[in-house]
């Protein structure tokens, strides 16, 4: 974005970003108005809802708590009693009396009732009509499989097919009944409602001018809706099927007939059923659109006064900005007499001048000491760096020699024999190479020679268990190489590879070419390096490349390998130095990479 920015002149870059951020925070004023009118809306329509929902929910608790209490009184008659839990033979007089009972019942009290029947608990059936006591016509009637239940059950709005009331949508009651004498259960009646009170109940509530209510039965059958073939449905079998009913309590907005509708949803507490408002947004939402409409053209207005004032605005920064850049320009072309207007004053654009003005009067100092000071620089540099060549070189020479006295010495005291003059003599060439401070480099050959020699005094350490192998091609031996390159390493490995296994170890020495470079591999079998160990040595080696100097102070567990590889870096370049690979438990091979120059010239960079 930055970069986007800087292709553009700043009067238009700032112009567009305080319109951009001017209109932005009108289009977020309007949008959070619009979210909090909406809210609103919903806080009403629910307040509103729920009152109606209430009531209904009130209306029909009542009505069905109603119709149970009237059954019981007629449920303790002795011979519908007798009838339940056949304790005696009911007579076909007895039977046509309780039809007659029931028939009254209905007529007196609730006229909207489809059919009453009475079932036993061995699934016997009686109802308030003869004909309809037939159980094969019965068996298609939801209640008539349903087990029995100590709690009053309803069953949601489905079709009836008993004989002569065939397809009637219907609600159906089951009231447990108890027996007089022992109070178990014997069986239940069951009271078929057709919908008329519903209906009626639905009708004195409405919603404003379309809006409507359903009543949805806990597995989503619609048992009330104002279009009646709807009624008994799967909510999803319906066009409303696409909606997402909220749950108890709560309020969305969604799309119905392509109109924003909004839906809200009571439970009641004695059927567990659900009524659903659904009401056109429209209806509700009158005070929004205003509001909306109001917000809108205080937008207008407002983004006609930014277009109009930011430009003027603007130019009450851009102007000075453009005289400063005009008066860079001159410097850029060298004219450094060159200054900017100045007034006294706490503005920055008038501090900014005043540093431009100081700085053009130091630059043409500054670019003339530049130049000497980056001579001076690296004339500086290449003295350190030969320097600090010698001076880690010189590091080494002792270090070799201390190992070597220490060793001859334990020798001497535990065997008087002629192992002491042979590694007396050995050491003496070591240390006569090591001293000859003269040669930085040397032919590979010359490295190789005196590491035979500081491997024959480490078997002599070791004459049993030790093991060495040099494997490097003849032609590689005329390679130049610099001076204690190898040794230091092979006698890191002596010392943690070598002698934390008493001797039982071998070092390999190999060499082969990589393109234009000689890479030198010294392996051991000892228990390699941990390998967050192994991490911090690489990362350190990195870190001399890139310093190109190797001014770290390294720690003496690795200053052999931190000290070569400084050297390597130095003489040769970046690309050059030491590689670590270890495997923790089975070795380490380091691995020294040079430039390859057979015919002995030095490959200093």
């Amino acid at each position: 974005m930055r970069h986007l920015w800087m292709r553009f002149p700043i009067k238009f870059s700032m112009v567009v970003l305080f319109m951009g951020i001017s209109l932005i925070s009108l289009m977020l004023m309007g949008m959070i108005s619009h979210i909090a009118y909406s809210n609103a809306v919903k806080q009403d329509f629910h307040t509103v809802t729920d009152e109606a929902s209430k009531r209904l929910n009130h209306h029909i608790e009542f009505y069905f708590e109603q119709l149970s209490k009237t059954t019981r009184t007629l449920m303790n008659a002795e011979p519908i009693q007798s009838w339940f839990d056949g304790s005696r033979e009911v007579t076909i007089f007895e039977k046509e009396e309780i039809e007659a009972q029931l028939r009254r019942h209905v007529a007196l009290n609730f006229t909207e009732v489809a059919g009453i029947f009475l079932l036993s608990t061995d699934r016997r059936v009686l109802a308030m009509r003869s004909y309809l006591s037939e159980e094969v016509a019965l068996a298609a009637e939801p209640w008539f499989s349903m087990p029995f239940s100590e709690e009053r059950a309803l069953i949601p709005t489905h079709t009836i097919a008993y004989p002569q009331m065939s397809g009637i949508p219907v609600i159906s009651m089951l009231n447990p009944v108890y027996s007089n004498r022992s109070l178990a259960p014997i069986g239940s009646i069951i009271i078929d409602l057709s919908l008329q009170e519903l209906e009626a109940t639905f009708e004195r509530s409405r919603l404003g001018e379309t809006g409507q209510f359903m009543m949805l039965s806990q597995d989503d059958t619609i048992v009330y809706h104002q279009l009646k073939d709807w009624r008994g449905r799967k909510l999803a079998d319906t066009p409303m099927g696409v909606m997402d009913i909220p749950e108890a309590g709560g309020v969305s907005i969604q799309k119905y007939g392509g109109k924003k509708m909004l839906v809200s949803t009571s439970s009641s507490q004695v059927s567990g059923w659900k009524v659903v408002a659904v009401v056109p947004f429209d209806e509700m939402a009158s005070g929004l659109y205003a509001a909306r409409n109001m917000t809108l053209l205080a937008f207008l207005l407002i983004a006609i006064v930014i277009v109009l004032a930011v430009p003027r605005v603007s130019n009450l920064f851009i102007t000075p900005v453009l005289h400063l850049k005009q008066q860079m320009n001159r410097v850029f072309q060298g004219d450094y007499e060159t200054r900017a207007e100045f007034h006294q004053g706490r503005n920055e654009f008038q501090k900014l001048n005043y540093s431009f003005n100081k700085m053009v009067e130091q630059l043409d100092e500054q670019i003339r000491m530049i130049s000497n000071l980056k001579l001076q620089e690296m004339q500086s540099r290449l003295r350190q760096k030969e320097a600090y060549i010698q001076a880690l070189q010189n590091q080494i020479n002792p270090h070799l020699l201390y190992n070597s006295l220490d060793v001859i010495k334990s020798i001497g005291y535990i065997n008087n024999d002629e192992l002491v003059v042979s590694m007396a003599g050995n050491l003496a060439d070591v240390y006569r190479y090591t001293a000859r401070i003269s040669d930085n480099e040397v032919a590979l050959r010359e490295e190789l020679a005196i590491l035979e020699k500081y491997l024959e005094i480490t078997h002599i350490r070791f004459p049993k268990k030790f093991q060495s192998r040099i494997t490097v091609h003849p032609k590689f031996r005329s390679c130049s190489i610099m001076k204690l390159t190898i040794q230091p390493i092979v006698e890191n490995a002596v010392k943690y590879a070598v002698e934390p296994k008493g001797g039982d170890a071998a070092i390999i020495v190999s060499a082969y070419n990589d393109r234009d470079d000689l890479v030198i591999e010294i392996a051991d079998n000892g228990q390699g390096i941990a390998e967050a160990k192994l991490k911090e040595l690489n990362e350190r080696l990195d870190r001399m490349t890139e310093n190109d100097s190797g001014h770290s102070s390294p720690s003496t567990e690795s200053m052999g390998i931190t000290n070569v590889h400084a050297r390597l870096v130095l003489n040769y370049g970046e690309t050059y130095g030491l590689r670590l690979s270890s495997f923790e438990g089975r070795g380490t091979v380091v691995s020294i990479r040079i430039p390859l120059s057979l015919d002995g010239r030095s490959g200093r960079r």
